[in-house]
């Protein structure tokens, strides 16, 4: 077997969740009460995936924590599994159901306020169950209430 075979086999998503959530609130103390447990326990979480990892996750400080290099990468990959589960928990959704879903469409600006914007209002009565996610420029998401407002 593998090493990285048994590292995955040791990762639960509860630990990269835990992971996740003292990052994002700064302090294991806070992470405990998002996580509605115990500063011990979600301590005891992180320095078991840190011992199965191999490597510090976090630098652990007065003011708080902040993820080390190391842990950086494990959040990222976290982020991309989660991202992955929950695309693919929308597709078995969306197997009981091919009217509905969701599409993501990449355009200009110019293009967005005219043709795609008629394009979308014209599917949307075709399938009610189907939203649209409208990305006019790099990096810029335009919600769906945005896109209904140009049509």
């Amino acid at each position: 077997m593998q090493p990285s075979d048994r590292i995955a086999r040791r990762i639960r998503l509860h630990d990269l969740h835990v992971l996740m959530t003292v990052v994002q609130a700064g302090s294991m103390n806070k992470a405990a009460k998002l996580l509605n447990t115990t500063q011990p326990a979600v301590s005891k979480t992180i320095a078991e995936l840190e011992h199965t990892v191999g490597v510090r996750l976090l630098d652990r400080h007065r003011q708080g924590v902040e993820p080390t290099r190391y842990g950086r990468v494990l959040l990222d990959g976290g982020v991309a599994v989660f991202d992955d589960l929950r695309q693919t928990l929308q597709n078995i959704a969306f197997l009981d159901d091919p009217a509905a879903g969701n599409i993501r469409i990449g355009c200009s600006p110019s293009l967005a306020a005219s043709f795609v914007s008629a394009v979308i209002d014209r599917v949307s009565r075709l399938f009610p169950r189907v939203t649209f996610e409208l990305v006019s420029a790099p990096g810029e998401i335009v919600s769906p209430f945005q896109v209904a407002d140009a049509i």
